[in-house]
């Protein structure tokens, strides 16, 4: 990934989601620090878990789905990194302890279906549990989607969950080298590309989202090379 494809692709993603208003509106209702004992805070999390598409949340089983993540904070919010710590400063070591995290995280209660007569229970899942840490984490953990994984050859598993996140580690990496060599800061990447709210893992999430789970490539080198040609005084 470079800078150029980055910034063009978060410009089509801005405008496919209508710049993340529900995730602003979760921002703005835990001030940008999610702590699981809130009750606020929890409702905040479920609403906009399911309106970015995890469905197993469901509205009437808030108060199982908030107990079951809670027990989950309980033994496991320890591991994960301080909230300060973005996923480049992460060894492989402590990637590989936030993947026990995700996994157990995974498993927790979200909700109850019925199904022949049963009430079946129904659990946070793998997306479910990748965007939770993700709002717990911004900095370090990015999200991702049931399609992105299927195309991108990922399971369900915590393996799996830890080498998306070297995978996004390295690219993080890539455009802030990338950015140094033009004279951008890697704090001031989000601002440039047009995603001042956005985190380095959240962009490179928007990318994969646009360019993997909807299929929407960014132009080559000669194609912007042509349209700034087109924008040129005559």
């Amino acid at each position: 990934m470079r800078l150029f494809q980055l910034a063009y692709i978060c410009r089509v993603y801005g405008g496919l989601t209508g710049f993340d208003k529900d995730y602003q509106t979760f921002l703005d209702k835990t001030a940008g620090r999610l702590d699981f004992r809130d009750p606020v805070h929890m409702d905040a999390l479920l609403t906009w878990l399911r309106k970015w598409g995890c469905r197993q949340f469901a509205k009437n089983y808030h108060n199982l789905a908030s107990e079951s993540i809670l027990g989950w904070a309980d033994l496991w919010e320890s591991s994960l990194p301080d909230a300060s710590i973005a996923l480049a400063s992460l060894s492989d070591q402590d990637i590989q302890e936030v993947g026990q995290a995700y996994a157990r995280l995974s498993k927790c209660l979200a909700s109850k279906r019925a199904r022949n007569g049963n009430l079946d229970d129904v659990h946070v899942g793998p997306s479910g549990a990748a965007k939770i840490l993700f709002a717990a984490r911004p900095l370090a953990f990015p999200p991702w989607d049931d399609p992105f994984r299927a195309k991108s050859g990922y399971d369900d598993s915590g393996r799996s969950y830890c080498d998306y996140l070297v995978r996004v580690r390295e690219q993080i990496n890539q455009l802030c080298s990338e950015a140094a060599r033009l004279g951008i800061a890697a704090q001031d990447i989000s601002t440039e590309v047009g995603r001042p709210k956005s985190t380095l893992a959240k962009l490179v999430d928007e990318y994969n989202w646009v360019t993997v789970t909807r299929g929407f490539l960014p132009p080559e080198p000669v194609e912007i090379a042509k349209w700034h040609h087109w924008s040129s005084p005559s």
